[in-house]
């Protein structure tokens, strides 16, 4: 399935949760897959590493890295309301 297709099929029990995944979404790719990855999909650190061709470590950098400019992003965004 189409990631797109994929991504209307979602629904959420909470308008933050929504914001979230917006965020997520928001991310460059390099962070929004791993991320994507992780929290929605369940895999371990490992198994993606082992998905996208990685090292172990270079998926932890890129979900610290992701989870940092998520929670700026969100930051800004729920301050704004």
């Amino acid at each position: 399935m189409p990631f797109e297709d994929y991504v209307e099929t979602l629904t959420f029990e909470t308008p933050e949760s929504s914001q979230i995944f917006d965020g997520v979404m928001a991310l460059p790719e390099k962070y929004r897959v791993v991320i994507h990855l992780f929290y929605y999909e369940d895999y371990s650190a490992k198994e993606i590493a082992q998905i996208l061709k990685l090292s172990e470590s270079n998926v932890k950098v890129r979900l610290s890295r992701g989870r940092t400019m998520l929670k700026q992003a969100l930051k800004e965004i729920w301050q704004d309301d």
